[in-house]
């Protein structure tokens, strides 16, 4: 018998689900100590990780006490743009935080369509939505691509570092990371859509870790010097949130 065939069964997580009034319950239990509770993004559903002896009754009862939290967690989230999916697209979107009109007129044939867009409207014409959200994703590529070849060498400059290379990639979760060995930096698509001073909070942020490798004093002291104001635009990356671009 392998000696460590114990040990490694009890770090697999135990997962079920449980009945509540706030929407069904999903639970892993895990070696941890304590409960925790978040909201799936995309549905707004009931995500907690207990220790693996937690009785039912007692996770019943932890959600039951976050109530009014589970509420404004759902009215923030019902308050988010909506998601690009495969079977339509949002009709509005934001780019560089100025709300869009987004229409799409499908077209005949197999030509590769063509996207237009002004201070009010983008424009899509394909023969179907798989080449819309190729054109869409293209064209918010070419955007945020032109405003980082301004916006990084700023930022670095005023933080004393070599210019980084830096790419864009869609992401799912995070709005950067940093190779700090490659000296690479990766930003999400999605930042397209917020405000100028908001990609630079995430721009700073990604520039500090090529300083400071952790999220400790030393690092939020490099982001207070670069960028005094970054904290006030925190919010502005839950509140526009991920939408799958």
């Amino acid at each position: 018998m392998n000696p460590f065939s114990k040990r490694i069964t009890r770090s697999i997580p135990d997962s079920s689900r449980l009945a509540h009034d706030l929407g069904e319950i999903h639970v892993q239990r895990k070696a941890i100590r304590h409960l925790y509770l978040r909201l799936d993004p995309d549905d707004g559903s009931l995500r907690v990780s207990a220790p693996r002896r937690t009785p039912d009754r007692a996770i019943h009862a932890f959600v039951t006490s976050r109530g009014d939290w589970i509420d404004r967690q759902r009215q923030k989230l019902a308050r988010r743009p909506a998601p690009i999916t495969e079977n339509r697209l949002p009709e509005r979107l934001h780019l560089l935080g100025e709300e869009h009109d987004l229409e799409w007129r499908q077209t005949a044939g197999s030509s590769p369509g063509r996207l237009t867009c002004d201070d009010f409207a983008v424009r899509i014409e394909s023969p179907d939505l798989d080449r819309a959200r190729v054109l869409l994703r293209d064209h918010c590529r070419q955007q945020l691509k032109a405003l980082l070849a301004e916006r990084v060498p700023l930022w670095g400059g005023r933080m004393s570092l070599p210019c980084p290379e830096i790419r864009v990639r869609r992401m799912r979760t995070r709005w950067g990371t940093c190779n700090i060995g490659a000296q690479r930096i990766w930003l999400a698509l999605e930042l397209v859509r917020l405000p100028v001073e908001a990609i630079d909070l995430v721009v700073v942020h990604e520039l500090a870790h090529l300083i400071e490798r952790g999220h400790n004093r030393r690092f939020y002291g490099v982001m207070d010097r670069a960028y005094p104001a970054w904290r006030q635009w925190e919010a502005t990356l839950s509140r526009y949130g991920m939408i799958g671009l």
